[in-house]
């Protein structure tokens, strides 16, 4: 069976062309500006390398896709549906959900610039956790490490309890004086991505012995445990497996976080694959009709 599937993030994508498990091309664009258009360019590119016309399938995982999947939903379909007869399109966290997991009951939590958890029994009820975005939400993630550490430099530098005087230090040789950050965040549209960049000066703090940097880390590694056992379905397995790259913050965060997991009784599974492996196996599973119930996706089918 051939299906194409995608990874469409807010800044680049990545795409595979499989016959059945047998990957026969890939392809990744960045600086992504038109998100559909990209899609659609990933799908021609593969579809001429391999001299094909048309596959059985194709699923879209892409950020964002709850909130601004708008404009995919209406060209994506009228473009897609003339190379598969099945256009399976979802938000980018039930992709990497499939990739991490599988079709199999659990909990994927990923952890990058933000924070966000999925779980499923897969017989038709699914909990999704956190996600709110770096303003209120987000525990635990880049954007709320970063944010939080930044403030521990400023409360030093006001000479207020609970600073850190390391961390001012690595704002100062990041961002110049901290009144040069405030116009930054006040003026940047990716707020969050500015902040989240400030992780590995945290974690460097943290290793040379920064008590202030290391309790921020503690303290997300905590919270990121909470939102993974906070969406464990009642009855499904208390199996959670890691997607995205914060956990590389290292043992700071890392400790806490699985400390935090044996005490509530859940336990870490190796990621199986990636968002890319998920929309793949979904786009299998949309053609043969084998999606389990209710799964958060819309589908799309030629006439």
């Amino acid at each position: 069976m051939l299906v194409i599937g995608v990874d469409l993030g807010g800044t680049g994508a990545r795409a595979a062309l499989a016959d059945g498990g047998h990957l026969l091309a890939q392809s990744e664009l960045l600086g992504v500006t038109d998100r559909a258009q990209t899609v659609i360019d990933l799908v021609t590119e593969l579809l001429a390398r391999t001299h094909l016309s048309s596959v059985d399938a194709i699923a879209v995982g892409a950020t964002g896709f709850v909130l601004t999947g708008a404009e995919l939903r209406e060209r994506l379909p009228h473009k897609l549906l003339t190379h598969a007869p099945h256009l399976l399109l979802c938000s980018d966290m039930v992709s990497s959900y499939a990739g991490a997991l599988g079709l199999a009951p659990g909990v994927v939590l990923a952890a990058g610039t933000g924070a966000v958890a999925l779980g499923t029994d897969l017989k038709g009820t699914w909990s999704r956790v956190d996600g709110w975005g770096y303003l209120v939400g987000d525990f635990g993630g880049g954007s709320w490490i970063g944010r939080t550490a930044l403030s521990a430099a400023l409360r030093f530098a006001d000479a207020r309890p609970g600073g850190s005087e390391p961390l001012l230090q690595a704002l100062k040789e990041r961002f110049g004086e901290p009144a040069a950050l405030v116009a930054l965040l006040r003026d940047r549209p990716d707020r969050a991505g500015v902040m989240a960049g400030f992780v590995p000066a945290v974690k460097q703090a943290a290793d040379d012995g920064d008590p202030v940097a290391g309790e921020i880390l503690a303290e997300a590694g905590r919270h990121l445990a909470d939102t993974a056992v906070a969406a464990i379905v009642p009855g499904s397995p208390r199996h959670i497996a890691l997607t995205g790259n914060l956990f590389q913050a290292g043992p700071a965060l890392t400790e806490p976080f699985q400390t935090a997991l044996a005490a509530a009784d859940a336990t870490l599974r190796p990621a199986l694959g990636s968002s890319v492996d998920g929309a793949r196996l979904l786009a299998v599973a949309a053609r043969t009709g084998n999606l389990p119930p209710n799964t958060p996706c819309e589908q799309f089918t030629s006439s």
